[in-house]
């Protein structure tokens, strides 16, 4: 089973990866937003837009 949005958030590096509209088990599209940025999440099943200006850093 594929999710319909995966969001990889990696502190070390400081930006998120987001993965959405899969089809036949691989994502046909990909984001990248580095921390401070909004993910736009808009559009898809969770339709919605993220902030990331307090996500962690290490």
């Amino acid at each position: 089973m594929t999710v319909p949005v995966y969001l990889i958030a990696d502190p070390y590096q400081g930006r998120c990866r987001v993965y959405t509209d899969p089809k036949d088990g691989e994502y046909v599209r990909a984001l990248e937003v580095r921390f401070g940025g909004d993910i736009d999440l808009t559009g898809t099943t969770v339709d919605l837009t993220r902030k990331t200006h307090d996500f962690p850093r290490g």
